[in-house]
Formats: structure tokens, C-alpha cells, sequence
């Protein structure tokens, strides 16, 4: 039976950081940047490893998804905190660059 999770952790009145996984062992992730806005949810920024390696997508409200960013050569276990703990620490910032 596949196992799939997924948390959200509240950083603001209108932000969040969104972690889903899949497999166990963790096979795929994805660390999601969620900023509701004009009455909707926008992705500002995404930590995953669909295409074989830890990467990130900056996005813009101009631009939408940009492209990919390898991000860390660590192993999973080690990649998914990095990309909470950034976002946390960051969020005001990357939305900053998000509405550039």
C-alpha cells in the first residue's frame, strides 16, 4: 500500500509552508511556498526532486514557474528540513521577490 503525507505549517495569517511526501522510504517530496492573495492560494516557491535531484522553483507573479535550481547533494532526509527551515526562516523575502 504507498504511504503519502501531508502537513501544513501555518507562518503567517496568509502564508504556508505546504510538505507532501510519497513512498517509504520517502520517494518523492515537495516543499511548497503558499501565499493567499486576491483571494486565492499563489505558489511563491517549490523544493521537490520529481526530475532525479533536489531543486527548487522560484516563481513570479510576472513570469509564473521558473526554471529549476539544483538546491542541495544531500540525501532526502537532509534536503526536506533544509527547505522547511528556509522558507520559514525567509518567507517575507522571497515574496518580496515574488511580486518583483
Amino acid at each position: 500500500m504507498p504511504y503519502e503525507r501531508t502537513i501544513e505549517i501555518a507562518v503567517s495569517e496568509k502564508v504556508v509552508v505546504h510538505f507532501s511526501q510519497s513512498g517509504r522510504p520517502i520517494e518523492r517530496y515537495a516543499v511548497v511556498l503558499l501565499l493567499f492573495d486576491d483571494g486565492h492560494w499563489d505558489t511563491i516557491r517549490v523544493y521537490d526532486n520529481h526530475l532525479g535531484s533536489h531543486h527548487m522553483h522560484r516563481y513570479t507573479r510576472s513570469g509564473g514557474k521558473q526554471e529549476p535550481e539544483a538546491f542541495s547533494a544531500g540525501a532526502i532526509n537532509e534536503a526536506i528540513p533544509a527547505a522547511i527551515a528556509h522558507l520559514k526562516a525567509h518567507w517575507e523575502a522571497i515574496i518580496t521577490s515574488w511580486n518583483a
